[in-house]
């Protein structure tokens, strides 16, 4: 017997046909127009593509009946699956929870499932239902496919797009996310703020004026590409899931951190962080002394707290031997000159954050990195929420050494994914930095 995502599906099969038939007809009456005497075969086809149509709508009809009468039937079910009133409640038991290393993991299903099938919808709806995700499945059922590949439903890509979060420094700060889902917004910013004043009794108030201007975004393609052998897709579909979604989360968060630290907004590229911090709030050159250090994040620290921004998530990125560089330095008496790093891992109060995307060989001395202080509530990511998802067996792909690889030849699925997003500052001057030269153990 059918269950209710059967219906379903056999209804949104129906509507399709019943689309194709009325495009049919309209071509069919279209032509018929065109002539100038009607001809006994044009008016035939249009009567046969009357005819189509008919029984695509009267096949609808059918498969809508079937769906809302199984509905119905369903509710009916549940409302007479009520206990006796002299029947002894069950004891009460909690709810297990969902294990906290499986989320997100639908995602990993459905792009596992794509790439066995050879991105073929269909197929991986069958074959995810056959492994027993009949849920997973009924949602890639709704989920548009294109010339691009197959999207994810927004659910399970939301989720995880959330997985990056603890990944990703920039958002682990505290960059606040919005929805962009038309592939551009526009938002109006506050610029200056309006003044105040005292003044006696009678005298007249004097008027200011806020100013105000825009925060445009607009989708910046991330995209990932990662070769998986296809032994591994040959295990459970629960960890060939789990493995799957950890390789595209690793390879789009190393990118990601680049991209909104240090990316400088040329081509197709999303600006980073680095080039939003105003020119006089970054130092350049600072030594590798207890003394120049101290000086130099106090300095930076400064430069955000007299902005008046709110301070609503501030805190530091840096690289982690960055951080231990600091942990490791020694007043003249022999004391830690941050001994909150080691104890609570922050500076002056403010959480470090690390991340290995923040280079270590900058400068002429190829010595230098870089180290960041600012309130991420006044970062905003501006984010699609979706996944775009495409495999393929015969593809070529060059690693990053610059060797070619053929899937085919070396029995690997390629899978791509590509999300949109872009980042923008609503105030730049919540946002301080220096590079620090020889800040390394």
């Amino acid at each position: 017997m059918l269950d209710i995502n059967d219906l379903r599906r056999a209804r949104e099969a129906a509507a399709n046909d019943m689309t194709t038939a009325a495009t049919a007809l309209t071509a069919a009456e279209d032509a018929l127009s065109a002539l100038e005497s009607p001809t006994d075969e044009a008016t035939a086809a249009v009567t046969d593509a009357q005819s189509a149509f008919e029984a695509a709508e009267a096949a609808f009809e059918t498969a809508n009946d079937r769906v809302q009468r199984q509905e119905r039937v369903d509710a009916a079910t549940a409302v007479a699956a009520i206990s006796e009133a002299d029947t002894p409640a069950p004891p009460v038991e909690p709810a297990a929870a969902r294990n906290p290393e499986d989320r997100g993991v639908e995602a990993g299903l459905i792009v596992g499932a794509l790439a066995v099938s050879g991105c073929n919808r269909e197929q991986a709806i069958g074959l995810l239902e056959s492994a027993g995700h009949s849920g997973v499945s009924a949602a890639l059922a709704t989920s548009p496919a294109s010339a691009g590949g197959v999207l994810i439903p927004e659910a399970y890509s939301t989720a995880l797009i959330e997985l990056l979060k603890p990944r990703v420094v920039v958002r682990q700060a505290g960059a606040r996310t919005v929805p962009m889902p038309a592939g551009k917004l526009t938002q109006a910013r506050q610029l200056t703020r309006p003044t105040a004043s005292y003044g006696g009794e009678n005298a007249p108030i004097m008027p200011s004026q806020p100013s105000y201007g825009d925060r445009d975004m607009g989708f910046k393609k991330l995209r990932c590409l990662v070769p998986v052998s296809n032994d591994l897709l040959s295990f459970s579909a629960i960890d060939m899931a789990r493995h799957t979604r950890d390789t595209m989360l690793t390879e789009m968060a190393l990118k990601e951190d680049l991209a909104f630290l240090r990316f400088d907004g040329t081509a197709l590229d999303p600006v980073g962080i680095r080039h939003w911090v105003p020119g006089a709030q970054w130092v350049a050159n600072v030594g590798n002394s207890a003394a120049a250090a101290e000086t130099a994040l106090r300095r930076c620290k400064s430069l955000v707290e007299d902005s008046d921004v709110k301070m609503v998530a501030p805190g530091w990125v840096m690289r982690a031997s960055t951080k231990n560089f600091l942990a490791s330095l020694r007043d003249a008496n022999g004391n830690k000159v941050f001994p909150s790093i080691d104890a609570s891992n922050t500076i002056h109060g403010y959480p470090i954050y690390t991340t290995s995307q923040i280079p270590d060989n900058l400068g002429a001395g190829t010595n230098e990195t870089e180290v960041y202080f600012a309130d991420f509530n006044e970062v905003v990511i501006g984010d699609s929420k979706k996944l775009m998802i495409a495999t393929s067996t015969e593809a070529a792909f060059v690693d990053a050494g610059g060797t070619t690889h053929s899937a085919f030849q070396e029995d690997m699925t390629l899978l791509r994914a590509i999300s949109e997003h872009d980042l923008a500052v609503d105030h730049a001057v919540g946002l301080a930095g220096f590079n620090g030269v020889g800040w390394t153990l």
